[in-house]
């Protein structure tokens, strides 16, 4: 697997090419970004938005969308490592069983990566099998 974090503008022409796991907030947020060339409508995405922070559990908009959530919380609200790995593990499983993305692009920038996300990221490679995975890249801003 080739892990890489890296500005968003070094990797956004390539974005169509991986699913893209971020955090369920529509609005101006990474959500509405990554669904935008999708066909998915707004009422979709809130929808969606407020189902994934109803269950308090990822879900995804495969097949409409290469997108998938965790609910909001675990980003803009808390600051726990450990629940917000927990949900990125749950997200593999999901890809692992029904999606089978190779390719994944995780945005949880806000409109940077905090250090507690980095770490339940990096925490969350070592947790479950991931060897699927060709090509994981983190969106971080912070980074030149």
């Amino acid at each position: 697997m080739i892990y890489l974090g890296t500005h968003s503008n070094i990797i956004w022409k390539r974005r169509h090419e991986f699913h893209v796991l971020t955090y369920a907030e529509e609005g101006f947020a990474p959500l509405n970004q990554h669904t935008k060339d999708s066909g998915v409508t707004r009422d979709q995405l809130v929808a969606f938005a407020y189902l994934v922070n109803g269950r308090n559990e990822p879900g995804s908009l495969y097949p409409h969308a290469l997108v998938s959530a965790v609910p909001r919380r675990l980003i803009r609200d808390q600051a726990d490592a450990v629940e917000l790995c927990n949900s990125i593990e749950q997200f593999y499983r999901m890809n692992t069983e029904i999606i089978r993305a190779t390719k994944l692009l995780i945005d949880f920038r806000t409109p940077n990566i905090k250090p507690f996300v980095k770490f339940a990221i990096e925490r969350s490679f070592r947790s479950v099998d991931v060897d699927f995975i060709q090509e994981l890249v983190v969106l971080d801003d912070s980074v030149e």
